[in-house]
């Protein structure tokens, strides 16, 4: 399995938004600019064939409505499954029909030329998203927002986990646990009750023996973990590929 990080930032970083690709066919999350980042770094949209949104916080789903016009554009024959929290298809309805001042109806007709179909769940347990590629959602704390989700997707006998935005909750421990490799929120130098920080991804560290990718990173917490030098911890630029 190849993993793409096309953007690793949290919303006030530099880098742009928390995104990854698995093996160009799955996108995790697609929030702001990531769809002209993923034009950027030469991924063709039409190869991916599910999108995973971890929550519904603009910086992780925001993207969708220009993700969908460019398939349109393109005249894509491939279907695009967008699995999510339950309301997201609703607020991607009212941004496509504002993208076209006063005119209504433009999200159905976008929507079905670019062969994108969204599929809300409230868990999904070993689903396959992809041909060969199976997911299990895991809930996680991301303050008041409910429902919040992290994954595990795996293909074979390899498996890549996503925090998506969390504070440290048991089912890190267990999205760490059974992953090769694990995506983790590292937003802040010290974590809150919204997001994991440096001390979280040290903790956890020292606990799994496994590999850790830093993501959704504030300027000073990218800072602090490369001052620290943890032990397993990748921190990525956007664009860096890891191959599983």
């Amino acid at each position: 399995m190849k993993l793409k990080l096309i953007g690793t930032g949290s919303i006030a970083a530099t880098e742009r938004s928390a995104c990854s690709l698995i093996d160009e066919k799955i996108l995790i999350d697609c929030g702001n600019g990531n769809v002209k980042t993923l034009v950027e770094q030469g991924v063709d949209v039409n190869s991916i064939e599910a999108i995973l949104i971890t929550h519904l916080h603009a910086d992780h789903f925001f993207d969708l409505p220009f993700f969908i016009l460019l398939k349109n554009f393109n005249n894509s024959q491939t279907i695009t499954k967008i699995y999510c929290p339950k309301g997201t298809e609703k607020i991607i309805e009212h941004l496509c029909n504002d993208y076209v001042a006063g005119q209504a109806n433009v999200f159905e007709k976008w929507k079905n030329n670019a062969k994108v179909e969204f599929i809300e769940f409230d868990t999904l347990k070993n689903k396959e998203v992809v041909t060969g590629y199976y997911t299990n959602s895991y809930l996680v704390e991301h303050g008041d927002l409910k429902p919040a989700y992290g994954y595990i997707i795996r293909k074979e006998n390899k498996a890549i986990g996503f925090s998506g935005d969390s504070t440290y909750c048991e089912n890190i421990n267990v999205i760490v646990k059974n992953s090769d490799i694990a995506v983790l929120d590292m937003s802040f130098p010290e974590k809150n009750k919204t997001h994991m920080g440096v001390d979280d991804i040290e903790n956890i560290s020292n606990i799994f023996n496994k590999k850790i990718v830093a993501t959704h990173m504030g300027i000073q917490a990218r800072k602090l973990a490369k001052e620290k030098k943890i032990k397993n911890l990748i921190i990525p630029s956007d664009g860096e590929e890891i191959e599983i």
